[in-house]
């Protein structure tokens, strides 16, 4: 079986309690709860593990993924990444995610803004004043 660490995301021996690339304490990173788990994916270097992190933090409602799901989205490329990061912080349904969401109303990337309009449009707590 191959490890990775849960930090820097570079192989590691199984038995290895600090990662030797980074310095982080593994154990402790076993002590944390599932939601602070998928928290900590959105750094993954693998974009199918950020995305499907994405998805469940969603459907998880996580109040606590909202500030590192606006991070991602604004530092990531990927418009795929992005709309689902939109539709994720649509379905944890947070005013902040509303005012990101209007603000993103802006985007010079077409399928983004319509994207944004769509969801503030959609109804629950974005639906338009």
């Amino acid at each position: 079986m191959t490890y990775f660490c849960p930090v820097c995301w570079k192989e590691i021996k199984g038995h290895d309690k600090v990662c030797p690339h980074c310095g982080a304490d593994i154990s402790e990173h076993e002590n944390k709860g599932f939601e602070e788990k998928l928290i900590n994916a959105l750094n993954h270097p693998e974009r199918e593990t950020v995305q499907r992190a994405v998805y469940i933090l969603g459907r998880l409602k996580s109040v606590k993924a909202v500030k590192h799901l606006f991070v991602l989205f604004k530092q990531t490329d990927n418009t795929f990444l992005k709309l689902e990061v939109l539709n994720t912080l649509n379905e944890i349904g947070v005013p902040e995610g509303k005012e990101f969401l209007m603000k993103v109303i802006d985007s010079d990337v077409g399928i983004i803004k319509r994207m944004a309009k769509e969801l503030i449009n959609s109804g629950g707590i974005y639906k338009a004043s």
